[in-house]
């Protein structure tokens, strides 16, 4: 279920999905042998599915038919459950591919997506006007490799494809949504980044379990979980030096946590319960990222704080709330890491115990983001003010600094027709940034 831009490491070539996008395009849009069962996903109202274009109707040659059935027949047997109906598999050129991921994005992106680039944007996350849907449908028009389509029920190859660890991989997404329903998993509303990407860690953690037991065999299920964790981070390294260094770490780190983190968070359910605790990881999916950085979390049914905004405050004051979401630990790692080194932010948001980020727009006016993040005690919250204003002195000018009473402490940055405060107190730190005028009566909202 990836759209895939290929890439080199260790002389092998292996195909990735491209994080935060790929996650919001598809938004909107070895144990014994089980029979199927029913996702238990929280019951939502779902939008209207939409159909896309049929797919050129071509044969497979005998080579790729044979390589489809071998896939399908060592995805079955390593993930313990049996195929409820035929998979198809379609042979596409790459522009056939790339206009399919187009239209994917079209069907399925919608005002989620352009909502999610302005929250971004906002924020300073993403250069301003970026357009989240455009540069989904660019990069995989780039891609080359295989992906499983939740949409079309088919797997759809490049021409001149041969990679069978690959197709395995693509085989078990293929599994995971006849038992389990992908696109329910994913089209929980309200969106949820946090959520969805603990949900991606699971579905691409199965599979790439699946695709390195397939290479590595026994070894694979004798290496330490910090080993599994290292392989996967090592498998990175060049992407993090190539195409990682076109983006944003926020898209870049959310995209390898599936990977890396997905990986060892699956390995060690399956090695305490088995396939069926893998079962039930779809069955009830993890609520955060946190779950997936500690498993331990996820065991004790440790779920994030709530956090929220006085929102009609705000709609009083004359703004429209036109988006909302928590980032999450993994989200608050990757944004720190645009000003801070990656051991520095992974330290930072290990604390982290809840958040949610609010776009807020006013007619002919410049977007307003708000962040209010909560730890899990004073100390975390501290180190988080820390590191996010080392972020911001990379980006701005610092304006002034105060501590307020009862141990509040404040700084405020500019960056170009930007104002930034960071407001800390008690386990809770603040971020507000937009034009001056703004940022201060929404600070002053904050605090009521």
């Amino acid at each position: 279920m990836r759209l895939r831009g290929a890439m080199r490491v260790k002389g092998r070539e292996i195909t990735f999905i491209f994080a935060l996008i790929i996650a919001f395009l598809l938004l909107a849009a070895c144990g014994n042998k089980r029979t199927a069962r029913t996702s238990v996903a929280p019951a939502v109202a779902m939008p209207a599915a939409r159909k896309l274009p049929p797919l050129p109707a071509r044969p497979l040659s005998p080579k790729l038919r044979e390589l489809r059935d071998q896939a399908q027949r060592t995805a079955a047997s390593l993930r313990g459950l049996e195929f409820t109906g035929e998979v198809g598999m379609a042979e596409l050129s790459g522009w056939e591919y790339g206009t399919r991921a187009s239209e994917m994005a079209h069907v399925l992106g919608g005002d989620d997506l352009r909502a999610l680039s302005k929250l971004a944007s906002a924020g300073g996350v993403l250069p301003e006007g970026t357009d989240l849907a455009s540069l989904t449908a660019s990069f995989t028009a780039l891609s080359a490799g295989a992906t499983y389509s939740p949409l079309d029920k088919q797997v759809l190859i490049v021409d001149k494809f041969k990679d069978d660890s690959l197709l395995t991989h693509e085989m078990t997404h293929a599994l995971q949504d006849q038992h389990f329903d992908l696109m329910k998993l994913l089209l929980v509303r309200p969106y949820n980044f946090d959520r969805t990407e603990a949900v991606f860690a699971v579905i691409e953690g199965d599979a790439m379990n699946v695709q390195r037991r397939m290479e590595q065999g026994d070894a694979y299920t004798r290496r330490p979980l910090e080993e599994i964790s290292k392989q996967e981070t090592d498998r990175f390294s060049s992407y993090r030096k190539e195409i990682g260094a076109l983006f944003p770490p926020l898209l870049t780190e959310t995209f390898i946590f599936r990977y890396r983190d997905g990986a060892r968070f699956v390995e060690s359910v399956r090695r305490s319960q088995g396939e069926r605790g893998v079962d039930e990881l779809f069955e009830r999916p993890p609520l955060s990222s946190e779950q997936i950085l500690h498993p331990e979390k996820y065991q004790k049914n440790e779920a994030p704080r709530e956090v929220s905004l006085d929102v009609l405050e705000f709609v009083i004051a004359g703004w429209k709330n036109t988006a909302s979401t928590p980032l999450g630990e993994i989200g608050v790692r990757g944004l720190l890491m645009a000003g801070v080194s990656e051991k520095d932010a992974v330290r930072a948001a290990s604390g982290w115990g809840g958040d949610r980020a609010y776009l807020f727009e006013k007619d002919g006016g410049t977007p307003l983001f708000v962040w209010k993040t909560v730890w899990d005690k004073t100390a975390d919250a501290e180190e988080f003010f820390a590191a996010y204003n080392a972020l911001r002195r990379r980006k701005g000018t610092e304006i002034n600094s105060q501590a307020q009473p009862d141990g509040v402490e404040q700084m405020s940055w500019r960056e170009g027709r930007h104002v930034t405060i960071v407001r800390r107190a008690g386990d809770a730190v603040i971020v507000i940034r937009g034009a001056e005028a703004d940022v201060n009566t929404a600070s002053e909202l904050t605090q009521q």
